[in-house]
């Protein structure tokens, strides 16, 4: 997703923000210039309960705005990742293909249980980035448990999974979708290190 995406669909929750608001606010209108016109002639039945009909409809659209309000506000944070770093990663039968930005694009193989891989994927602390998933043949799914991160690598397009990582190590994970005989050859490992800077 990238940064005009993300104003369309700001734009496009402001449009429906704004029709949800129109609509009730039109009624509530409508229904008080009902209810005042016709104050001597109505009768008022003693067992209604209005205090009730209030709450269970001014809660939950209190809940709703509070929603909107975080909702937004998670749009205004996306918009950092416009300047992300983007790390593309292709997923093959039995390896994974990372392409940094810098032009430096290498394959990661499974070398033994212990250590993983061959060239594990280096990034840097508390740097935006932009990891671009496809696959070259089969549906992977690129999944690092500890860092709750887990995304489809599917042929003919590209998902993007927004990252900033807030702590050093190393962590590891695999390939959860069930791709065929080697699926269990394809580990991922990534390392969180410091910036040169």
């Amino acid at each position: 997703m990238n940064y005009y995406s993300v104003l369309v669909y700001y734009d496009l929750i402001l449009y429906v923000l704004a029709l949800s608001l129109f609509i009730p606010l039109w009624c509530v209108i409508v229904l008080c210039y009902q209810v005042f016109e016709s104050i001597s002639v109505s009768v008022i039945i003693p067992n209604e309960a209005l205090l009730l009909e209030m709450v269970w409809t001014v809660v939950p659209t209190l809940m709703v705005l509070v929603l909107c309000f975080f909702n937004l506000n998670y749009l205004t944070y996306y918009g950092a990742f416009s300047l992300s770093e983007p790390v593309k990663v292709i997923g093959h039968q039995w390896y994974w293909t990372y392409e940094l930005s810098s032009g430096v694009k290498y394959d990661s193989f499974m070398t033994d249980i212990i250590s993983g891989v061959n060239k594990p994927l280096r990034i840097y602390l508390n740097v935006p980035y932009s990891l671009l998933l496809t696959s070259a043949d089969v549906i992977h799914s690129f999944s690092i448990p500890d860092l709750s991160l887990k995304v489809d690598a599917i042929p003919g397009r590209i998902n993007c999974l927004n990252v900033i990582f807030d702590r050093l190590g190393v962590f590891s994970g695999y390939c959860t979708e069930l791709c065929v005989v080697g699926h269990s050859y394809m580990p991922i490992i990534i390392e969180v290190i410091m910036s040169i800077q």
